[in-house]
C-alpha cells in the first residue's frame, strides 16, 4: 500500500495532505449487496481514505492479477471523490490497464 500511495503522491501532492489507513472489511448495512474497496472520511485537521483489504484482495483476485494496480485506481478515485477531480487528473496511470 505504501508503495500505491507514493506513486499517487507523484501525481497529485494533494495525496500527501490525508491519512490512509487499512481496514480488513467495510461496514456494509444488512441487505446491501455492494460491498465498498474504500471510503473517504473527512474529519478535521486530515481527511482520511480507507482502503478495505479483503474486498480489494477478491476484486483483485476476480481480474487474476495483483492487487497493487486495483489499489493504485481505488486510491485515485477516492482521492478524486474528496477533491472534486476525475481520478485521471490525479493519476495518469488511470484506470489500470486490463
Amino acid at each position: 500500500m505504501a508503495a500505491a500511495v507514493a506513486h499517487l503522491a507523484v501525481h497529485a501532492p494533494e495525496a500527501n495532505r490525508v491519512d490512509v489507513e487499512v481496514q480488513d472489511v467495510p461496514p456494509v448495512p444488512k441487505g446491501d449487496e455492494t460491498v465498498p474497496l474504500g471510503r473517504v472520511v473527512r474529519r478535521y485537521p486530515r481527511n482520511l481514505l480507507v482502503l478495505h483489504r479483503r474486498p480489494i484482495l477478491a476484486a483483485a483476485a476476480g481480474d487474476g492479477g495483483p492487487p497493487d494496480p486495483l489499489v493504485r485506481d481505488v486510491l485515485a478515485e477516492l482521492l478524486g471523490d474528496l477533491l472534486l477531480r476525475a481520478p485521471a487528473e490525479l493519476d495518469p496511470h488511470y484506470p489500470r490497464a486490463e
